[in-house]
């Protein structure tokens, strides 16, 4: 009981916070020098800290072993590892002054693999983790030559490591369902994540073509909302990610 009580009062307030920064930054319109956007990474991050700190508080009256708890990859330390990543690449992309976003996009790389790394550790399938890692492998090999041809000389490490990111957080939300009611909400969160980035995508390139872009086209219309449609996706998505280490996975 009071571990439910405690992961209920964790996840009481981290969700208020996310729902209030919403707030202040899509209705209220406020958000000074995106610290508010920040510091919803940075609450994300810590509730899934605390979910450990609780799990390692109540371990004794449970009779597990502090060891069993702080080195079990099936109770949601991978995905623990994945949410640190993701602020460490939200301070490059977002906190810093003037934004790093090759180093950015490379550490959410690493959010990614590790986020891939909690699915198959929890997948007690064989046949659909080995389906899931050859599903990345090829859609790699498809997309990271497709850039490439597109590109040609303009290709550049930011553009690679981008392709490749994508491709992993487009398997990972395929194959996120995989471990079970937790795996069904990683499943929408990685969604979410997706068309966040999906909307950076279209809003760089709204920044390429802005002198001749059409008023009424769809990327016009997207990249001038009265929101920040990026973080409308965002928010939610980081939000729901660490939600899912309330529910034990299932399929193992």
């Amino acid at each position: 009981m009071k571990k439910r009580l405690l992961l209920g009062i964790a996840t009481i307030l981290f969700v208020a916070y996310e729902s209030i920064a919403f707030y202040q930054i899509h209705i209220k319109m406020i958000d000074h020098n995106n610290r508010i956007r920040y510091a919803c990474i940075i609450a994300a991050a810590v509730f899934s800290l605390v979910t450990l700190i609780i799990e390692l508080v109540t371990a004794k009256s449970e009779a597990k072993r502090l060891s069993d708890v702080l080195f079990n990859i099936h109770d949601g330390n991978l995905l623990r590892i994945a949410m640190i990543f993701t602020l460490v690449a939200d301070y490059y992309m977002v906190a810093m002054t003037e934004a790093d976003n090759l180093t950015g996009v490379t550490v959410f790389l690493g959010t990614q693999l590790f986020i891939f790394l909690h699915i198959v550790a929890n997948d007690s399938n064989r046949k659909s983790r080995t389906a899931n890692i050859f599903f990345r492998i090829c859609l790699m090999a498809v997309i990271v030559p497709a850039t490439f041809a597109i590109m040609g000389e303009s290709v550049d490490p930011l553009s690679v490591i981008g392709v490749i990111y994508f491709a992993n957080l487009c398997a990972n939300a395929v194959f996120a369902h995989r471990i079970g009611r937790g795996g069904i909400i990683l499943t929408v969160g990685l969604i979410l994540f997706a068309l966040c980035d999906i909307n950076v995508g279209l809003s760089e390139l709204s920044n390429i073509y802005t002198d001749g872009l059409d008023e009424g086209s769809l990327l016009y219309a997207l990249t001038n909302a009265d929101v920040d449609i990026i973080w409308v996706f965002y928010i939610p998505s980081q939000t729901l990610i660490p939600l899912t280490l309330l529910i034990k996975p299932e399929n193992r």
